[in-house]
């Protein structure tokens, strides 16, 4: 028996070996992935730690994850804001923070516009990433980066990002087209958690929550969601926004008091892009598909 085992002691070690193949590239989120994959394709090994499916904001790595991480060639996460690990865990040099390379100056103009919209502005100007202009700026420096690391595959990586970022500006240029001439849109009504500031602005659209404090579990005062359903019908839309990856209880519950009053809404998910169902993720749903699905949904409310 010892000597059996002796000699399956190497295969197994080999077996374990392999198992723990080491990621060229460790991400902390679905839009890192995004950006990553859809330039570096098969060539590099990218690991997202954040599970598929899983609440971004409240994500916290475990020992391996950060193992991996420092010895991985590129390290991409987010936002300091979000990732609040970083800092104190994570010594790899070669790290790629994505809020950096958005547009700084945008960036600041819309959190002036929400600080004056709101007096409790909570964490809008993290999610730059959902105006994918911006998402395409950050993929710009990326680029350049994943090319430092990978010289062999310049051309390769050059040819997935113009490709991919080609096809965001494609779906960008025609929503603006539907959205032409600048006509007063009435506004989108959203039972979820308000993180489409950057989007917002991008396209001159208003947004309308039932409360800009809004959180998933949260119990809202009666008179909050009679003010909600009185707007909704003011401005006569039957459609309301919900947000991916969380129960609608609140929206089915407007749903149901307005279908009372013979008022009927359906109910449009806006994608946040915080993360994907594994089931998603197995199909190879990109960023993109997801604008392109947001753009469609908006384009049934506005009766496009």
């Amino acid at each position: 028996m010892k000597k059996k085992l002796l000699l399956l002691l190497p295969f197994l070690l080999l077996a374990g070996c392999k198992a723990r193949e080491k990621p060229d590239i460790v991400v902390t989120s679905f839009v890192s992935y995004d950006a990553v994959t859809n330039i570096v394709g098969d060539k590099l090994k990218v690991k997202n730690i954040v599970p598929w499916g899983s609440e971004l904001h409240d994500f916290e790595p475990t020992p391996r994850d950060i193992e991996d991480i420092n010895n991985a060639k590129l390290f991409v996460y987010t936002h300091p804001a979000l990732e609040t690990w970083v800092k104190d865990l994570v010594t790899n040099k070669n790290s790629f923070d994505m809020s950096i390379h958005s547009d700084v100056e945008y960036a600041c103009k819309v959190k002036k516009q929400e600080h004056h919209d709101h007096e409790h502005d909570h964490d809008h100007t993290l999610h730059y990433w959902t105006d994918p202009h911006i998402y395409i700026r950050v993929m710009n420096d990326l680029l350049t980066v994943l090319i430092d690391i990978s010289p062999a595959n310049e051309t390769y990586f050059t040819e997935n990002h113009n490709n991919y970022t080609a096809r965001l500006l494609a779906t960008s240029n025609d929503f603006r087209d539907f959205l032409f001439p600048p006509l007063e849109k009435p506004p989108l009504f959203f039972a979820g958690h308000n993180a489409l500031g950057y989007f917002a602005a991008a396209y001159k659209l208003t947004i309308k929550t039932i409360s800009e404090s809004y959180k998933p579990d949260v119990d809202f005062l009666s008179q909050e969601i009679i003010d909600f359903m009185y707007e909704i019908k003011t401005f006569d839309s039957h459609y309301l926004f919900i947000e991916e990856l969380v129960e609608p209880r609140v929206a089915n519950l407007i749903k149901n008091e307005l279908a009372k009053e013979n008022y009927a809404i359906t109910l449009l998910e806006l994608h946040g892009y915080h993360n994907i169902t594994a089931a998603q993720a197995k199909e190879g749903i990109t960023y993109a598909d997801i604008f392109a699905q947001n753009v469609a949904n908006i384009k049934q409310a506005f009766g496009g």
